[in-house]
Parts: structure tokens; sequence; C-alpha cells
């Protein structure tokens, strides 16, 4: 008998390299967002401190917005891999008869 391997190591083998290309992207843009939102947040409490609440509330709202903006980031690869595996089974799950 051959070597058997588990499915989850097979998996990671098998989806890799398409893992590694998709998330260059997304996981950059997504730093950018989490340090601007890192920085707003400093800002926010200052304020709050110093008794501004429009100047809070203000910076509140654009913490709310570039939270949005990770998430639909995050949304976006999600549909990518899914759209991926779709391609995939569609493409595994062919019967080997035809009907000539």
């Amino acid at each position: 008998m051959g070597k058997f391997t588990r499915f989850s190591d097979w998996e990671k083998n098998k989806y890799s390299v398409t893992e590694d290309s998709d998330d260059a992207g997304s996981t950059e843009d997504g730093s950018k967002l989490l340090a601007k939102i890192a920085d707003l947040v400093a800002k926010r409490k200052a304020h709050i401190k110093n008794k501004e609440d429009f100047e809070a509330q203000i910076l509140e709202i654009e913490i709310k917005l570039l939270k949005l903006d990770l998430e639909k980031l995050d949304l976006t690869a999600k549909k990518e891999q899914l759209v991926g595996a779709k391609d995939i089974a569609s493409k595994q799950r062919t019967e080997g008869k035809s009907y000539d």
C-alpha cells in the first residue's frame, strides 16, 4: 500500500499557492486601515478628555467608516475564495460519461 496523507495536509498543499497570492493585497490595505483606526482612536480619546464633543463625534464616525471599509475588504477576499472554490468544485464534480 502507498503512503496515506491526511485530508487537511493535502488541502494545505493544494491551496497554499492561491491563498498566498490573494491575501497579499488585502493584508496590506487592511493593515493601513487598522493603523488609521488606531490613530483616530487616540485623537478621539484626547478630544473627549478636553471636552470637545463635536470633534470626538466626528472622529468616531470616521472610525466607524474605516471599520466598514476593513469589513468590505474581508468580505471581498472571502467572495473571491468562494468563487474559486465553486470553480474548482464544478471541475471536479464532472462524471466520466459522455453522451455522444
